[in-house]
């Protein structure tokens, strides 16, 4: 959609997200800050009746996801087509689903560290009081309210793979917090056994299934497979229990019928989709439906549902048995059909990429987790995700823009916040720093990657300013990167040359906006700019700023696009 005169379309965008928002919601008070609809999605309007709780079998849904979902679909006409929740700046607003952090805002590596955490740790030489048993997974746990009152899911690490699997919760939701989602607050924390008591209402299961009173027997499965360190004491992740009701997990498609909130099909959310490009930097192969978790915010007259993500404990190279199948995470489905066809007719003789793969310098303990098999365009988790199948390279992009804050600084504080040690430590941030560079490479390049469009008044002019991502993300340097311009002015949308920008302050690219005659804040004059990025003989796409001149040094910008070619604005 191209702006013209009246209002701006991001301006209408806002009034419509609104007018659904408050259609849906009814006449219920809003709780939250509304100063921008084109930033925030009313999506966390309270209505009064609290969902139902939603159970969701790993065995259906991932059979439902590799087999009948496929087949069902197979003959179905579908254009996928790009993600309907982004704004006029070609961004998803802040909502109940993503906030926008580090992507937008930036972040020191202090607060990236911290994570969701606003509390200290519970004292670990103080009581512990065990309240139940951990519902599913694959890591050892149970679950506890601490010393300071708070409850806890504790998490432990396998004897098989070292600290890898608390390490990757840990690391795993600082990750996603910073990048946008709603996660728990993961701690390391160590402590003794004989630390815990049982409550009394608390139950496990026998051997039967049966529920009875739990004991030293059910936790002697747990700490049975829980790696003990040299001095007596267990290194457990200590998550959180997060804020509002659990209702159960989100999924990654559909709408929820008992939420009025829940407009938008989950598999046509770009930070759902973009969300694939994360998993394939982290390897969160189990990125699952089971591993997500909506909760119910009181708010009056009821509250609203809040979509999290949790349990990281899969990323960062954890092994299955039998070895083949632990050599195809990342890169194959647990069952996946295009590839058994290929083998079937080729009798098995076509070299995998998971043929060669290896230990790295860790062995086990970050199992096949590498930077030199790793292929950013053909990821894929344990079992299809709709909405990571219906990505665009609109919704890659956006995430690798965001991904290009996360310096070597900010890996460093979330690795060193796994306690891990310096060589398992060093080897990590190794690894994310590679695979981080191979999603830059890849997505920073094709479509622009300027972002963020200002207007600076420089004197008796203005300029427009963008900021490179890809010179943000170390993709190219600032003395090999270019700029060219080009612009449409007014109704007629007559072309004009701009003058070539430069950087300046760092990563910005900017470039003299013209003045149209006539324009005034009463008559506003429209324009449309491109700036292509240019390294050498490489160039992006353009990025493409829809602004109003409003007389003098006062200028608009009203929304940013990212076209695929040259082609002039339609």
């Amino acid at each position: 959609m191209t702006p013209g005169r009246g209002p701006s379309w991001p301006q209408v965008l806002g009034l419509v997200l609104s007018a659904l928002g408050a259609a849906a919601c009814g006449a219920a008070p809003v709780q939250f800050p509304l100063k921008d609809p084109l930033w925030v999605d009313p999506d966390r309007r309270p209505f009064a009746a609290e969902p139902e709780e939603y159970f969701s079998p790993f065995a259906w849904d991932g059979a439902d996801q590799m087999v009948f979902r496929p087949i069902s679909r197979f003959f179905a006409v579908d254009p996928a087509g790009e993600a309907v929740n982004v704004n006029a700046f070609d961004e998803p607003p802040s909502s109940s689903w993503f906030y926008h952090r580090i992507g937008r805002y930036g972040m020191t590596p202090a607060q990236v560290a911290k994570s969701s955490c606003t509390t200290p740790l519970p004292d670990a030489e103080k009581t512990w009081t065990v309240i139940g048993a951990k519902p599913n997974g694959f890591n050892p746990g149970f679950l506890l309210k601490a010393s300071d009152g708070q409850r806890y899911l504790a998490k432990f690490d396998g004897v098989v793979q070292g600290p890898r699997a608390t390490a990757a919760d840990v690391i795993g939701s600082r990750i996603y917090h910073a990048a946008g989602y709603y996660v728990p607050c993961n701690r390391i924390i160590h402590f003794r056994r004989d630390i815990l008591v049982y409550d009394p209402k608390a139950k496990g299961e026998n051997e039967k299934g049966d529920k009875e009173p739990l004991s030293d027997k059910h936790l002697d499965k747990v700490f049975d497979k829980a790696l003990r360190l040299p001095d007596g004491r267990y290194r457990a992740n200590l998550s959180l229990f997060v804020e509002g009701k659990p209702i159960g997990p989100w999924t990654y498609q559909g709408t929820r019928s008992d939420d009025p909130n829940d407009i938008i099909p989950h598999e046509d959310r770009r930070e759902l989709r973009g969300m694939e490009v994360l998993a394939a930097w982290t390897d969160h192969f189990d990125s699952r439906e089971q591993n997500t978790l909506a909760a119910f915010i009181k708010a009056p007259p009821g509250g609203y549902v809040r979509h999290y993500m949790i349990d990281f404990g899969d990323t960062f190279g954890s092994i299955w048995e039998p070895p083949m199948l632990g050599r195809r995470i990342g890169h194959a489905y647990y069952l996946d059909f295009g590839y058994l066809f290929e083998d079937f007719f080729t009798l098995g003789l076509i070299e995998r990429r998971w043929d060669t793969v290896r230990f790295g310098k860790t062995e086990r303990v970050f199992g096949y987790y590498d930077i030199e098999t790793f292929d950013p365009d053909n990821y894929k988790p344990g079992y299809p995700n709709p909405a990571f199948g219906r990505k665009s390279e609109r919704d890659a992009a956006w995430m690798a823009r965001i991904l290009a804050r996360f310096s070597d600084a900010h890996i460093r504080a979330m690795v060193d916040a796994s306690q891990m040690g310096d060589r398992l430590g060093d080897e990590l941030v190794r690894l994310l720093r590679g695979r981080r560079d191979k999603i830059l490479r890849r997505y920073l390049t094709r479509l622009s990657p300027l972002a963020w469009p200002k207007v600076e008044r420089r004197g008796a002019a203005a300029a427009l300013c963008l900021e490179d991502m890809a010179v943000v993300g170390g993709v190219v340097t600032k003395a090999e990167r270019g700029y060219r311009a080009r612009a449409w002015l007014g109704e007629d949308r007559t072309p004009a040359l701009l003058n070539t920008p430069a950087l300046n302050e760092g990563s910005w690219a900017c470039v003299g906006l013209p003045a149209l005659p006539g324009a005034s804040t009463s008559a506003p004059e429209y324009l449309i700019v491109d700036v292509v990025a240019t390294s050498g003989s490489q160039r992006t796409a353009p990025a493409r700023a829809h602004l109003y001149h409003l007389g003098g040094t006062d200028y608009r910008v009203v929304g940013l696009e990212r076209p695929s070619d040259d082609d002039p604005p339609g």
